[in-house]
């Protein structure tokens, strides 16, 4: 085409040209027009009518010069506002239309906007979806339409198409009317061929230069390497982070920065990546700074295919010495708390936590508070030095006091303060710390941080607290849970001890019960009391006393006494007496656990330090109001006697002060000798406000203690109105039930249960045998006998305790009943049951074994509440048992 052209340039040339080669190529070379070498017949004719008939192919020439001046724009760089403008013109010259416009695409408004125009007239912004250019944006080849914009008539419009997308559009429109051919289409496409790889050249420009900008701004180190490891390309950061200049850079070896080994991980790496087929790798190292430091990073790289095949390497450094330092500090903090595993309290706890903060954590002021449950508060556990200097002591806090310790620990969750002085739960306004931290340690307390100067606190700084707050917690809960099982332990072996102690003073008990069965005698009572109780192997000596003139009197003692009771004061007291002494000055129970403590004071107890009795128990053996003495049992260890065993002992003392009073009683019945006192009692009794309400004199027939508290009275109611008796019974709380057993002239008979103490059962408690008790508004006038050797004045005054108003009127020393009398009764008391006892007792004092019978067995058994075959059983076994000894001997 060149040497037809060199001819003759305005021969019109049709081109035939097989697929392979470019239309837009051979236009550009100066075909008229281009045809596919299978066109033939009618459509080749028509081309080449076409091209020879064409108006404008005498302009080819000049179309032709006009796009090489826009290639050769292109290429020396035009700027493209220019090279835009010079595109329109030549489109608006060659195909001698009215006006030409670039327009380039706004995909975030999805319209076209006017960039560059010739003779433009239309709108700068067309959105239109059915206007040509829009058409033309989306089609493959130029549009050719009539008028769809404006005044126009018609119109070519071609879509430019770059890598990424569609660009924009090149529109040419004309006021009239005519056909756009391929010829026009062609310069189109020429023009696009021109602009569409510069404006493409244009954008990866800007790309890389927006890259290359962020790149800079950037805190990492940006580098590129090529296959030899040499830098190509770093940024500013690269430079900042290892002290060289750029140009000191490019092009030298990056082992200026890094050790063998690194490239050595990096080739190994680079192979993984090719075989895997992964993009990306990362290697922790340290980088070597022009002054010689050495700075921890990890850099992260890719892999860079290069025109020439071989592979170099992009990647970007990250100083990671902040993450170091962190990774450090966690692994010293690790380290410290281990110690929290072996920390046995709560404060070994709270200064190790407050100890790590200050030296690990590098913390200025730094304070733990623990949670006292007693109090209700937060109390002060440990604290740093900085603290004490700064702010002296701390102060205990609660709900009453503004403190943010105590906000965060009500709150249970973290609080972070950047000027603690503007919070509104401050302690103190005028704190000289600025910022603070404060983490709950859970339901313990509080751990707190604070510094004097404001937003001291960073996130890692944060996360670290709260991490070493999260140990405190753990440790806190374990000390707590193993403060448990101690305590439950100890708990246990005190139980253990406790149930084997008591196990060993019930089996002493019950050998002295068994022992006090066969008892005759006080003497035996108490000796086998003291013989039993030193049987325990940390019991040393027992002893009881009677009480004499203001001082105990040894009655029985066993183990080792050691002249203990030859050298101290037994004289009663109630304050540094000897135990048994006090104990039966206070009538109560005294306990020393530690004999050795105030030994000084007390003269007592050095003696018995050096007999090694180190804690001493002494109870009062008391029946009711009597009081026969003492019991005082010495142990070889301290705190010997637990509270179950004081308990058991303070209860043993009763049963052997019983046990005196019976054998005692039995003494008085038996005896062949006895005094007899008259006693006047003139206070307040149940049985004188009974006689005075029924108006009559009571004399008592018989008395019978029955189970529980209640007591059956039998008793002769002299000019008594047998219904007043029965009022009684409604009158009285005290009186559940009266009867009427019989009437006669001179009294009637009667039975009265009642549940208030009477006279008759306190004088049994003091040892005595009442033989008869007569009542009247006036009061009560007792007999009651004694043995013979007996205090009668520790009983008058006993009797008195209770009754106050009461006078000895009579004594007589006399023989008892007969003999055979006395045979009689023990004899009975040996052979009956205490039920079969009770209910003969009872039959014989309701009258019936009278003739005719004053009751029934019926009522005797409701008497006695229980049914009348019951009554019946007992009642036959007891004759029988008296019969036998009558009939059998």
């Amino acid at each position: 085409m060149d040497r037809i052209r060199a001819v003759n340039k305005d021969i019109p040339i049709v081109a035939r040209v097989s697929d392979e080669v470019g239309t837009g190529d051979v236009l550009a070379a100066g075909a008229t027009d281009v045809v596919s070498e299978d066109a033939a017949g009618r459509e080749l004719h028509r081309r080449i009518e076409n091209a020879v008939g064409s108006p404008d192919a005498a302009d080819w020439a000049t179309r032709r010069e006009a796009l090489a001046d826009l290639r050769q724009s292109a290429l020396e760089g035009q700027n493209l506002p220019r090279l835009f403008e010079e595109a329109t013109a030549i489109i608006q010259a060659s195909l001698g239309i009215d006006r030409c416009g670039l327009f380039e695409y706004q995909a975030d408004e999805d319209d076209l906007s006017l960039v560059a125009e010739t003779g433009w007239r239309g709108p700068e912004t067309i959105s239109d979806d059915q206007s040509l250019a829009r058409a033309a944006l989306d089609a493959t080849g130029a549009v050719c339409a009539d008028a769809s914009v404006g005044d126009v008539a018609g119109g070519i419009a071609l879509g430019l198409d770059l890598p990424g997308g569609p660009w924009g559009v090149l529109a040419a429109y004309t006021t009239h009317p005519r056909e756009f051919g391929d010829a026009e289409r062609q310069l189109l496409v020429r023009v696009a061929d021109i602009l569409e790889p510069v404006i493409e050249r244009e954008r990866r420009q800007e790309e890389l230069e927006r890259y290359e900008t962020i790149l800079e701004t950037v805190d990492d180190a940006v580098y590129s390497l090529d296959p030899n490891f040499r830098m190509e390309w770093v940024n500013d950061a690269t430079t900042e982070m290892t002290g060289y200049q750029r140009e000191d850079l490019i092009g030298q070896h990056s082992q200026m920065l890094a050790d063998d080994d690194v490239f050595e991980m990096v080739e190994e790496l680079s192979a993984q990546m090719l075989e895997s087929g992964e993009d990306v790798a990362s290697v922790d190292t340290n980088l070597a700074t022009s002054e010689g430091d050495s700075v921890p990073i990890e850099t992260r790289f890719s892999m860079l295919s290069r025109r020439d095949g071989s592979q170099g390497f992009v990647g970007v450094a990250r100083d990671i010495t902040d993450r170091k330092r962190y990774e450090q500090t966690l692994t010293a903090l690790h380290n410290s708390t281990r110690e929290l595993l072996t920390a046995e309290r709560r404060d070994d706890v709270s200064d190790l936590i407050a100890r790590t903060a200050s030296d690990v954590l590098d913390l200025q002021g730094v304070g733990v508070y623990l949670f006292d449950g007693d109090e209700g508060r937060l109390r002060p556990s440990a604290w740093s030095p900085e603290m004490t200097e700064l702010v002296g002591d701390l102060p205990t806090v609660g709900p009453a006091e503004p403190a943010l310790v105590w906000r965060t620990f009500v709150a249970g969750e973290l609080l972070s303060y950047d000027d603690i002085r503007e919070a509104e739960s401050v302690y103190d306004e005028d704190t000289p710390f600025r910022s603070g931290l404060y983490v709950p340690l859970g339901e313990h307390g509080v751990l707190f941080a604070e510094s004097t100067e404001t937003a001291a606190f960073d996130t890692q700084m944060t996360e670290l607290v709260d991490l070493l707050a999260a140990s405190a917690e753990a440790a806190l809960d374990r000390v707590e849970r193993e403060d448990e099982l101690r305590k439950r332990d100890e708990e246990l072996r005190e139980q253990n001890a406790a149930l084997t102690g008591l196990k060993q003073t019930n089996d002493i008990i019950r050998s002295v019960d068994a022992a006090l069965v066969g008892a005759n005698t006080r003497e035996e009572v108490e000796t086998a009391v003291c013989e039993e109780l030193v049987t325990a192997d940390e019991f040393s000596f027992a002893w009881t006393a009677a009480v004499e003139d203001g001082s105990l009197v040894s009655r029985a003692t066993a183990g080792d006494e050691r002249g203990y009771l030859d050298t101290v004061d037994l004289s009663l007291g109630e304050e540094f007496a000897e135990p048994a002494a006090r104990a039966a000055a206070t009538r109560e129970q005294v306990v020393v656990g530690e004999v050795a403590t105030g030994f000084q004071d007390e003269p007592w107890r050095r003696t018995a330090l050096s007999n090694d009795y180190l804690s001493v128990l002494a109870v009062p053996l008391l029946h009711g109001d009597v009081l026969y003495g003492v019991l005082a049992v010495y142990a070889n260890q301290q705190d010997a006697f637990d509270q179950m065993r004081r308990e058991v002992l303070a209860e043993f003392g009763g049963t052997i002060a019983n046990a005196i009073n019976n054998v005692e009683t039995r003494r008085t019945m038996l005896a062949d000798r006895v005094a007899e006192l008259e006693l006047q009692v003139d206070e307040d009794l149940t049985l004188r406000s009974l006689a005075e309400t029924a108006d009559c004199r009571l004399e008592i027939d018989d008395i019978i203690h029955e189970s529980g508290d209640s007591t059956l009275v039998f008793c002769s109611a002299h000019g008594a109105n047998p219904d007043d008796l029965l009022a009684l019974e409604d009158e009285f709380v005290g009186v559940e039930h009266v009867g009427i057993i019989a009437e006669d002239d001179d009294a009637v008979r009667c039975e009265m249960r009642l549940t208030t103490d009477i006279i008759a059962t306190h004088l049994a408690d003091c040892g005595a045998v009442t033989r008869s008790i007569h009542v009247d508004e006036s009061g009560a006038r007792v007999v009651v006998e004694l043995p013979q050797d007996a205090d009668v004045r520790e009983f008058v005054e006993a009797v008195q305790r209770r009754y106050p108003g009461t006078d000895l009127l009579a004594r007589r020393n006399r023989s008892s009943s007969a003999q055979t009398r006395r045979d009689v009764r023990a004899g009975i008391s040996e052979r009956l049951t205490d039920r079969q006892h009770e209910v003969l007792r009872t039959a014989f004092a309701s009258g019936f074994f009278e003739w005719p019978r004053d009751r029934t067995g019926q009522e005797v058994a409701t008497s006695l509440d229980i049914s009348q075959p019951t009554f019946n059983k007992h009642l036959r076994a007891a004759e029988r048992k008296l019969f036998s000894m009558l009939l059998e001997g």
